[in-house]
């Protein structure tokens, strides 16, 4: 799961994480067309969602019918190294982990505070 190129470019890969925590919000605010749109405007083509305990289920539907911006989700995954790794941008829940692995890997990184737990 590299940055690697596809038959339209480079993929830039925008990682949303909540870790083992419920933040519905956060999920939905990515999941939206607007910031679906913004995100490609700004040369994203995946956004890729993990959801932890969450109950809100995130859309699949690619932005375009081209496919040329393609969304993922899951819930838990063992290790969310390679998708740190992969990401162009991380969108993260405020967990110290999930903060210091974003930036010992020089990744540009938005950190929203879950004010509802």
């Amino acid at each position: 799961m590299g940055g690697t190129e596809d038959s339209v470019g480079l993929k830039r890969i925008v990682f949303v994480t909540v870790g083992t925590t419920c933040f519905d919000a956060l999920v939905k605010a990515v999941d939206t067309l607007e910031v679906k749109q913004e995100l490609s405007r700004r040369g994203y083509t995946h956004l890729v969602i993990q959801m932890g305990r969450g109950t809100y289920v995130p859309t699949k539907q690619s932005l375009r019918e081209d496919g040329s911006f393609a969304v993922d989700y899951f819930t838990f995954s063992s290790s969310i190294a390679d998708h740190l790794r992969s990401a162009s941008l991380v969108i993260s829940h405020a967990g110290s982990g999930s903060i210091f692995e974003t930036l010992r890997l020089s990744k540009p990184l938005i950190v929203v505070v879950n004010e509802s737990c």
